[in-house]
């Protein structure tokens, strides 16, 4: 299963990471105009980090980690500067609008 990960961008803090959670699942739906929609289904304990999240939707990286075939790891950057997140409580829910995204290989930009 690849890891998906929410950082807030600029102090780095992890809100979303399901390496530390694997009760998070998460769908990835193409939509028009290489618009995306992920939906992300959390597990009750990260209420309190959701609240904190939402604060700094204007300031957060989304990924998204796929091990490839060959063994290299793809990074895909979801653009979500837009603060389009919404989070439906009663269903522990968030959908998060990306108008744009970049995969690239880290491996590439090693020394």
């Amino acid at each position: 299963m690849p890891r998906f990960l929410i950082k807030h961008a600029v102090g780095g803090r992890t809100f979303v990471d399901t390496d530390a959670n694997p009760q998070i699942q998460f769908v990835v739906k193409e939509l028009d105009k290489g618009r995306k929609q992920i939906t992300v289904y959390l597990p009750v304990e990260l209420e309190p980090e959701i609240a904190e999240l939402l604060k700094w939707r204007q300031e957060l990286n989304v990924f998204i980690f796929d091990e490839l075939e060959n063994g290299l790891q793809q990074k895909t950057w979801f653009y979500s500067g837009d603060g389009d997140f919404h989070y439906n409580e009663t269903d522990r829910v968030l959908n998060i609008g990306s108008s744009r995204d970049i995969r690239y290989l880290p491996s590439n930009f090693l020394e």
